[in-house]
């Protein structure tokens, strides 16, 4: 099964990338009893302490309850004038579970001191420049503009608002990390923003520095955004994720969802349906035969979790984590996920398990609802046109016209953010469809699923700049007819 759909075409405005978001959890008592975790395994409680002990002795104090993530970023910075715009986001860590997991995340950093390496060296150089040019007079005219491009452009307008930035009052970029003892101790390490594989280096008061990388950003941002203390583990999960080989190390998040009545996805449905109906034939073909069908109409908690044997893994871009699922404080399902993919506890997708195609899969998942059967009216060349007419209206719904994807149904359900629109939308300026061509060489390429292809020639308002740029001049699109009363969809698209 593909995870991605093809290359987004990305022309615009050069910008930032970050975030630390919240985490993780902690010990004893009752299931739902708050800031506990009885049941837990005497490995992963010893394992915890020891990252807290870590933490402390890096930070200088003891008993930490608290952390402020204090992060700058910024726009412009033209070599030859001091445009820079600096972004400020704050986020906060209150709850112990939290700062086990952040002592998880940087305990499994690295115990490397970097304070020498060539990445903390180059990330002090670009400070210094940095902060040469910011003190120069600041370019009002230049500033401005990229001020208005915040505020105005959606690609920024959309990025600060998901991302929780706002424009800075003063043009200080200091980046930091704030903790606080339960007796109000504090101490303030320095963030140093980091180059090549090092997204940020944190500096101790002794100047050990350790780096966070990208991949460790990710995790802390979109998987642990949600951790809170909401009671002990379950035994029976425990005794499952023992008798895999693996021990739980602490809770994630844990989700409430209201199931369907009917795991049928409509056409410009919010892919929820799909998701669950893609892990109910998980659960029927690994170690939860019943799967959700019992349940559907009732309430079901959704509970994610870090292992033992996942985070000692090389880090992804993507970290897997285990979602149980609980009816009441009984556990009916298990799987993996990482960022919506879902597998068995063994690492199989479902494709493996079943051995049929997910373009075959989804066509018994979707509803034959008013606006599939005005999709099937369109036929596939229609299909094609459709599609660029709403990227140059810029209607959203224009995602409902690519083959359904089930993972963007697990924003919706654990509330995350995912990429699930295309930055694509933003460089058709004002496109005109010159002719629509059958493709026979797309049919031809290894793996592909379409049941037909067209290639397209597009007149694009910026067509020079974009060919130049990424070689692209034409665009390709391959399609699977999903049956009667629902017609084609975009699989994918390609240059």
């Amino acid at each position: 099964m593909k995870k991605n759909l093809s290359k987004k075409l990305a022309m615009s405005v050069a910008m930032f990338s970050l975030a630390i978001c919240q985490v993780g959890c902690q010990i004893p008592s009752a299931r739902n009893a708050p800031g506990n975790q009885a049941g837990q395994s005497q490995d992963a409680i010893v394992e915890n302490n020891d990252n807290i002990k870590a933490l402390e002795d890096f930070v200088g104090i003891k008993d930490i309850a608290s952390m402020e993530f204090r992060l700058d970023d910024k726009a412009g910075g033209d070599s030859k004038k001091n445009d820079i715009v600096i972004l400020e986001r704050i986020l906060e860590m209150k709850n112990k579970s939290q700062i086990i997991a952040f002592a998880d995340i940087l305990r499994s950093s690295g115990k490397e001191d970097m304070r020498d390496s060539d990445a903390y060296k180059e990330a002090l150089r670009n400070k210094e420049d940095l902060d040469k040019l910011i003190k120069q007079p600041v370019d009002k005219t230049a500033r401005d503009r990229i001020i208005k491009t915040l505020k105005e452009n959606s690609s920024s307008r959309d990025y600060m608002r998901d991302e929780g930035y706002k424009i800075k009052d003063n043009n200080e970029l200091k980046s930091m990390i704030s903790f606080k003892s339960a007796s109000g101790q504090k101490s303030d390490l320095i963030l140093e923003k980091g180059y090549r594989n090092e997204e940020y280096l944190l500096v101790n008061k002794k100047g050990h520095v350790i780096g966070l990388t990208r991949e460790d950003i990710m995790f802390i941002d979109k998987i642990l955004a949600k951790s809170q203390d909401i009671g002990s583990l379950s035994q029976e999960l425990e005794k499952y994720v023992k008798d895999k080989g693996d021990y739980v190390k602490y809770r994630i998040s844990k989700d409430d969802v209201k199931m369907p009545d009917r795991l049928e996805e409509p056409t410009y449905g919010d892919r929820k349906k799909l998701y669950l109906a893609y892990v109910d034939d998980m659960l029927k073909h690994t170690d939860f035969k019943d799967g959700l069908d019992k349940y559907l109409g009732q309430t079901l908690s959704f509970e994610r979790y870090r292992l033992k044997k996942e985070a000692n893994k090389e880090r992804s871009y993507e970290e897997r984590y285990l979602v149980a699922i609980y009816s009441g404080d009984k556990l009916v399902g298990a799987y993996k996920s990482d960022g919506g993919y879902i597998s068995s506890f063994e690492g199989k997708d479902l494709e493996k398990l079943t051995k049929v195609k997910y373009k075959d899969w989804v066509k018994d998942k979707m509803a034959h609802d008013k606006d599939a059967v005005d999709l099937e009216k369109l036929g596939p060349e229609g299909i094609v046109r459709k599609y660029v007419d709403l990227e140059n209206a810029r209607d959203i719904k224009q995602k409902g016209l690519w083959l359904p994807e089930y993972e963007y149904g697990y924003e919706t359900i654990f509330k995350d953010r995912l990429e699930s629109h295309t930055n694509f939308i933003d460089n058709i300026i004002s496109a005109k469809l010159l002719s629509i061509k059958p493709d026979d060489y797309i049919k031809e390429l290894e793996n592909c699923d379409a049941d037909i292809a067209y290639r397209t020639e597009i007149d694009y308002q910026y067509k020079e700049v974009i060919v130049k740029e990424s070689g692209i001049d034409e665009l390709s699109f391959e399609l699977v007819d999903l049956g009667p009363g629902l017609g084609y969809r975009i699989n994918n698209r390609g240059y």
